[in-house]
């Protein structure tokens, strides 16, 4: 039993506003160990983890502006809202990368720009700087890194 409720602790974690809503106001409190509430939470995890969660970044080369988009359930939607969230800075912004349920970052060595994704953010981090240098990068930084979940 208390297996099961690290378990379901666990995973309400990644898609905590999802198992909310759906577990309701009295089983969404951690804290209530009922056996109907541990179970509405691990059916609600079931059916929150097939969910999509879509995020974006844009990025401006030339003024090295940056927006991001996270947890959206359609696609287009992260990527109007990481080139609008870019725009209010930058100049020249474009979606460079869109990743759902992991993680994107963006490197950049002047007009350079490279992206990587992956699981954990980290790992998209070094994706995108290793990318950046392939393509000739000597100074690349990442920009921007996020995660959608």
């Amino acid at each position: 039993m208390r297996f099961l409720l690290l378990l379901v602790t666990m995973a309400m974690a990644a898609g905590a506003d999802c198992v909310s809503e759906c577990a309701g106001p009295v089983c969404s409190d951690l804290t209530n160990h009922t056996d109907s509430c541990v179970d509405m939470r691990a059916k609600c995890q079931t059916k929150c983890a097939n969910q999509k969660s879509w995020g974006a970044i844009a990025y401006s080369p030339k003024d090295k502006a940056r927006g991001w988009s996270e947890g959206f359930a359609d696609l287009s939607q992260a990527q109007q809202k990481a080139l609008d969230n870019c725009s209010v800075r930058g100049a020249a912004c474009k979606v460079w990368v869109w990743y759902n349920n992991s993680c994107a970052a963006l490197a950049a060595d002047g007009d350079i720009v490279t992206f990587g994704t992956a699981d954990i953010r980290a790992t998209a981090d070094q994706r995108a700087l290793l990318e950046c240098k392939k393509a000739g990068g000597k100074k690349c930084v990442v920009e921007v890194s996020q995660c959608s979940r």
